[in-house]
């Protein structure tokens, strides 16, 4: 089975346990970008890898739909307060600042600066003399950029030992961090620390788990998305960036909206089952702790309760457990005193997670065509000839005018969406064992690749190719995959997983007694290249055979050929007893 590489980096999305919701951090009302603003990225290899500044711009858009800010990624690996590879610092800042009319400028270097040793005066001069001049070069060409300093990112010196002279080289980049603060503070400029909490983080993993902490920043230099998240948090803390996603609160007792911030909530009827719709003025932010070295970096810091916050409370519940639908899709299930005390919203897989997980790939796309345009065509060609130099210009307009189209796209996906809630109590009695358990299946279009046999039903939701199934990749559909369970049963529940690779789209339930009539009891388009796991509920029907069928497939590819189907495992229920 052969892999294509996808044209977009992963997206994030966070699966796992709840997390409920806590009050420390309130929502805020002064985030420092405003209407309009053009913000321009600047820096070394460490913005040049696109993922602070593409966390922080799609939290911008998702927390912030309505708001038009436009983002441009600057970064160039190598740089320094001189410039670097992509031209002296009059060329760099010309072209890949000023050009795009910035009113809002961050600046993050020194890596490279301090030259990976121990602190030496008169290299430290030359970077304060040249970080001051950038700053009133920029001011000179754009006289209202507001300007955002960040103190260099952390040297790991945490999870391996650090260099053999005083506080290690994260210890000098401390203090190139003190006078970027100190100049940011005499200049009255915002100033964004993305070393401390990156090393506080780095000091609570590493206590955890040390082998898997070194991962976070593998190289010591370059963070990987865990890393970057922090640094994420620090820049938004710096521009004072709101917790809170929506809270609701929803009294049962008295049939009650107790509060509804952020978001509008009507149509509450309450009776043995609780609905109610939400139109909600943001999207939560798209977190991944499928990645290991992520969900250690998440753990071990406070992203969530600082920048994550989507409380729903429901108190006066009579039964003792309910399962909560969104649009029809069901994302948990959770016990009366669960709800009371309040569920975080963010830390699950609902709709408004997959439209927030849609925005950050167009966020992905959009910087990708912005990197391809500036660094495999402006780069590559610019000054090549007088010939080459007239046509450049209107082919770069046409690309930004791709770009743009991709933008508009991002925004328009940001924008809210009325939902619909339901809370309704679970069966009496649970449910009995997974009758689907290693049970055999016999597929239309078998994978002739070895991908994943038996996976099916061997009790796995891994991701893994081993237990994952795959049909195979002729570009014939409807697909089907029959579970044979050996004999007639009672059931009322299918479970399906869908792993977080392949273009599956729709997923049909149906059942038979006799594997010849099948009658469909459910339904399901999973979201793009996104794990999840859908719990199918109908009335108690006896059957032996369950039949999943791929009716269709979406367009993109990710990571594998779209033509295959994929499910990562079917569990088959009844009632217990």
């Amino acid at each position: 089975m052969i892999k294509v590489r996808s044209l977009l980096a992963p997206l994030l999305v966070l699966g796992g346990g709840v997390v409920l919701f806590t009050t420390a951090y309130p929502a805020r009302a002064d985030f420092a970008l405003k209407p309009n603003d053009r913000v321009v990225f600047y820096g070394d290899s460490i913005t040049e890898q696109r993922l602070y500044t593409t966390f922080v711009e799609t939290f911008a858009v998702t927390r912030f739909p309505k708001l038009p800010v436009t983002f441009v990624h600057s970064g160039w690996g190598g740089d320094r307060v001189s410039g670097g590879g992509g031209g002296p610092i009059d060329t760099r800042l010309q072209r890949d600042v000023l050009a795009y009319n910035p009113t809002v400028m961050t600046i993050m270097l020194g890596m490279n600066d301090a030259a990976y040793r121990a602190f030496d005066q008169g290299i430290f001069d030359t970077y304060a003399n040249g970080y001051v001049s950038i700053l009133d070069k920029v001011k000179a060409g754009a006289p209202n950029v507001r300007f955002t300093v960040i103190q260099p990112s952390a040297y790991d010196d945490v999870t391996r030992a650090p260099a053999d002279y005083p506080g290690g080289y994260n210890g000098v980049l401390r203090r190139y961090s003190d006078f970027v603060k100190k100049t940011g503070d005499e200049r009255k400029l915002t100033v964004a620390d993305l070393n401390t909490p990156v090393v506080d983080m780095l000091k609570k993993a590493n206590a955890t788990d040390p082998a898997l902490a070194q991962k976070i920043i593998a190289d010591r230099v370059h963070p990987g998305p865990g890393g970057h998240l922090i640094m994420a948090e620090g820049l938004l803390e710096a521009w004072d960036a709101p917790a809170v996603v929506t809270d609701v609160t929803i009294d049962a007792k008295s049939k009650k909206v107790a509060k509804a911030e952020n978001t509008s909530v009507s149509g509450l009827q309450v009776g043995k089952t609780v609905t109610w719709t939400q139109n909600d003025a943001a999207l939560p932010f798209p977190l991944d702790t499928k990645d290991p070295a992520v969900a250690l970096a998440i753990k071990s810091s406070d992203f969530i309760e600082k920048l994550n916050q989507e409380p729903l409370k429901v108190t006066g519940l009579a039964e003792a457990r309910y399962v909560l639908n969104i649009d029809g899709e069901e994302v948990g299930e959770f016990g009366r005193e669960e709800l009371a005390q309040g569920v975080n919203l963010a830390t699950l897989d609902t709709p408004m997670m997959d439209q927030a997980r849609d925005v950050h790939r167009l966020t992905i796309k959009h910087n990708d065509q912005h990197w391809n345009r500036w660094r495999d065509i402006q780069m590559r060609l610019q000054g090549r000839s007088a010939a080459v130099d007239a046509a450049l210009p209107p082919l770069l307009k046409a690309l930004d005018a791709e770009e743009d189209a991709t933008v508009a796209e991002q925004r328009a996906t940001a924008q809210p969406k009325p939902h619909k809630f339901e809370l309704a109590p679970t069966a009496p009695g649970g449910k009995g064992a997974n009758l689907a358990l290693r049970k055999t299946y016999v597929v239309s279009d078998p994978n002739v690749f070895n991908y994943g046999y038996g996976a099916l039903t061997d009790g796995s939701f891994s991701a893994v190719d081993n237990h994952t199934f795959a049909t195979g990749d002729k570009d014939t559909f409807p697909k089907t995959a029959t579970i044979d369970l050996g004999e007639a049963s009672k059931i009322n529940q299918v479970l399906v997983g869908m792993p977080p690779h392949g273009s599956t789209k729709t997923v049909k339930v149906s059942i038979s007694t006799d594997g010849q009539k099948f009658a469909e009891v459910g339904s399901f388009v999973f979201p793009y290249a996104a794990e999840r796991r859908r719990t199918f509920r109908f009335p108690t029907a006896t059957a032996r055979y369950v039949r999943l069928t791929y009716p269709d497939h979406y367009p993109d590819e990710a990571g594998y050929n779209k033509n295959f189907s994929f499910t990562s495992e079917v569990e088959v229920y009844g009632p217990a007893g």
